[in-house]
């Protein structure tokens, strides 16, 4: 929170220094994010294109690297220079962390005409209000609690997509004995918190996890469920059959559509990455929840904020949150990206099968909607990269014990607030 103050003292000085002028016409805008795998770049052309159809172009700021922690620095960066972008992706508490410091444009004029607290999910407006402002556009909803499979595969050697842990054993030692890697796998310290999230709710269930994850409660970590999470954890990476590298989630994908490995946890994206190469959902590759967490959607959501900037198009900055939260933007998006739309009013019957589940149980109100810890929904970033360094830790050295991984998550996951 310093650090974001600094920065908005920077840019208030700047903008008091610099002379105002009118917007004679509609100007290019420049859009900071972090989509650049072959799904995320088309879906985020699919956003150009239509922003070009009505009369905004998409000046592209694509920043490389996964999980969007360059993205961030570069951010920050530029906005510590006087020249931060007109747009940029910002998604959970990042985005309310610049909101607190007045970096973010309030929304709350476009968010009543086109009447988004009546035609979103309560869960998404919630994500984008701040202090009585809306301060984000939101696009899309990711499932993390994905297992993708490989169909040809599993057709060939007679498997079914495992819904228990038993079953997933079963699964595995049978891609084993015909040299398939059971599971894809990184050591990368993000695509780790990922695969423990989806396997810490499917163990503790949506109640404790939210007192895990949500409320931050410190001695909710000695719980029993935990530990079976993480002896979880340090089954999956060993079934490898050899020592985990790290690798990009999208290596790790190809080698799923490949077939020389037979499933992967990875959020909903993956399921965008393997369509954006030719790949269809029900022949190539199908999804199932992991085990566990059946009526259960653990969901991180795009957003787009519009930034406090010298070059004043705040016009120009609302009509483009109007166009990309539009029902025909979101459906054009989501159906590359993977994910699923924030309207709750939404026709999703274009969209393929795994995304229509995922819609449909994040609509249910009977079913789990809970915030990923992995990407920012659930807290800040010290703490998300705290968690994921920790169990990259655990898992990298075989003495430590769960208990003592337990404790040390225990320490990094406290809140001020926590235990109260």
């Amino acid at each position: 929170m310093k650090a974001l103050a600094l920065l908005w003292i920077g840019l208030a000085a700047w903008l008091g220094a610099q002379p105002a002028f009118a917007q004679a016409q509609p100007m290019p805008v420049d859009v900071l994010h972090w989509w650049t795998s072959t799904s995320e770049r088309r879906a985020a052309n699919q956003l150009s294109l239509y922003l070009a159809a009505n009369g905004v172009q998409w000046r592209d700021a694509a920043i490389p690297g996964g999980g969007g922690m360059a993205a961030v620095k570069v951010l920050k960066s530029r906005v510590l220079m006087g020249d931060p972008p007109d747009v940029a992706q910002l998604i959970g508490t990042t985005l309310t962390e610049w909101a607190d410091v007045g970096l973010v444009l309030p929304l709350n004029t476009v968010a009543a005409r086109q009447r988004w607290a009546q035609n979103m999910f309560p869960t998404v407006m919630e994500l984008v209000s701040y202090q009585g402002d809306v301060i984000a556009a939101p696009l899309g909803i990711h499932r993390i609690n994905t297992l993708l499979y490989n169909r040809r595969v599993f057709a060939r050697l007679g498997l079914l997509p495992p819904k228990t842990w038993a079953e997933f054993e079963l699964v595995a030692r049978k891609l084993l004995a015909q040299g398939i890697k059971p599971l894809a796998w990184s050591d990368e310290p993000w695509q780790i918190a990922t695969v423990f999230e989806s396997v810490l709710l499917g163990e503790a269930g949506p109640a404790l996890y939210r007192e895990l994850i949500v409320q931050r409660k410190s001695s909710a970590w000695l719980d029993p469920r935990v530990e079976r999470a993480l002896t979880r954890l340090r089954w999956l990476r060993s079934i490898q059959g050899e020592t985990p590298r790290e690798q990009n989630w999208t290596d790790a994908a190809r080698e799923l559509l490949q077939g020389s490995v037979g499933m992967m946890v990875m959020g909903d994206w993956a399921k965008g990455e393997l369509m954006a190469w030719g790949a269809s959902p029900g022949k190539d590759f199908g999804c199932v929840v992991v085990p566990g967490t059946d009526n259960m959607h653990l969901y991180s959501i795009d957003t787009l904020a519009m930034l406090v900037n010298v070059r004043h198009r705040e016009a120009t900055q609302e009509k483009v949150a109007e166009l990309v939260s539009s029902l025909p933007a979101q459906l054009a998006y989501n159906r590359i990206k993977g994910s699923v739309p924030v309207h709750r009013d939404a026709d999703v019957s274009s969209l393929d099968s795994c995304a229509r589940d995922s819609w449909d149980t994040f609509a249910d109100p009977r079913s789990a909607r809970v915030p990923s810890l992995a990407h920012r929904m659930a807290a800040d970033e010290s703490i998300k990269d705290a968690v994921a360094q920790t169990l990259w830790r655990y898992l990298t050295d075989a003495r430590m014990e769960p208990s003592e991984a337990q404790r040390r998550l225990a320490a990094v996951i406290r809140a001020p607030s926590a235990e109260r």
